[in-house]
């Protein structure tokens, strides 16, 4: 992410985690509203021809974009209902395939493309203060409450030209001054933490992987990787209580881990 002439940039799209939180809370600080929003099935609904013309108007190469069309055409078919949208006729849902694999890393690069067009829209049209997409999850940030909540208007619209919906059960605005849900945390102008389904799930994970290296049925190697990129997570909230009562309890000597 880089500075423009000084001032950051107000539409952010982030691959990096800790950075999108990171500028989130920054905004949090200069804006008093956060309008949340969530694409719903949003990798399943990416519509196969729209995605490939997206493609186009990024790359030019034919021989990378037959190999990327070649992927796009060998992705499994959706196993979604029929998605209905403006001007459409009955057998327009079947005469356009959809859906991407969620994991894959062109996937994760299609994502994000998919909605470029989306997003400097909001930004260049819609003159959004603040925006910033982490995939499906959008965020708006601004001082005018009505215009948010009209923001949310003119962002399904804008969707449903992309053959997208709006999750309608994730549809929140926010004080900014209060502990809003951000990509995994908790997240305030001034203190991030943990979300506590987050450290109850590792916690049950934890002494689950414990068993089983006891156990001889997993090694060193495949144990560690997950607990420190878990830990590498957690430190970037309030959760140095959360991990002392995680692992304060193990030791580790010759035998391997124990709980004391």
């Amino acid at each position: 992410m880089k500075r423009l002439g000084g001032v950051w940039p107000r539409l952010v799209s982030f691959e990096n985690l800790h950075a999108a939180v990171d500028r989130y809370q920054g905004w949090a600080r200069r804006y008093a509203y956060v309008l949340k929003l969530d694409i719903s099935r949003y990798f399943p609904s990416i519509d196969h021809r729209l995605l490939k013309e997206a493609l186009r108007r990024h790359l030019k190469d034919a021989r990378t974009l037959s190999l990327l069309d070649a992927m796009i055409d060998g992705s499994p078919p959706a196993a979604e209902p029929p998605a209905y949208f403006a001007d459409d006729d009955l057998l327009t849902p079947l005469e356009r395939p959809r859906g991407i694999p969620i994991g894959n890393l062109t996937s994760q690069f299609f994502a994000n493309l998919y909605l470029d067009r989306f997003d400097h829209g909001l930004l260049d049209t819609r003159k959004v203060p603040a925006y910033m997409r982490y995939v499906d999850d959008l965020y708006l940030l601004g001082d005018d409450l009505a215009a948010l909540w009209e923001l949310r208007d003119a962002c399904a619209a804008d969707l449903a030209g992309e053959r997208l919906r709006l999750h309608p059960r994730k549809v929140r605005v926010h004080r900014t001054s209060e502990a809003v849900d951000v990509l995994g945390y908790r997240v305030s102008r001034t203190r991030r933490w943990l979300r506590n389904d987050n450290g109850y799930r590792f916690r049950r994970r934890f002494r689950r992987l414990l068993g089983l290296y006891r156990a001889g049925r997993l090694g060193w190697a495949d144990l560690m990787p997950g607990i420190q990129s878990w830990i590498g997570h957690a430190r970037h909230a309030e959760t140095a209580g959360l991990r002392e009562s995680i692992f304060g309890p193990v030791a580790f000597d010759r035998d391997g881990w124990y709980i004391r």
